[in-house]
């Protein structure tokens, strides 16, 4: 008798920040979703060649980005400390 029982043979994991892990758990059990059954699904699909990737560095706020410091535009620091400030008003 065959049995419909996938074989896992390799685990994988990746890191995100609490907010966003317990945000997708919360959005994904709408669904009756588990993060880990997302995950597998996806990896599914990208093995499948069934998904869309998304270049990150040519959305319209990067490439705005890119324009305005093109310019002449955009925001110089003289220290890390100096960035982390400003990013955090």
């Amino acid at each position: 008798m065959m049995t419909n029982k996938v074989m896992r043979s390799k685990t994988y994991s990746t890191w995100a920040s609490q907010k966003v892990g317990d945000k997708a758990k919360e959005y994904l059990a709408k669904y009756d979703m588990t993060l880990s059954e997302y995950m597998r699904l996806a990896l599914v699909k990208a093995a499948n060649h069934e998904v869309k990737v998304v270049n990150f560095l040519e959305t319209p706020e990067v490439l705005g980005a890119k324009k305005e410091v093109e310019q002449g535009g955009g925001k110089t620091f003289d220290s890390l400390e100096d960035l982390w400030k400003d990013l955090n008003e």
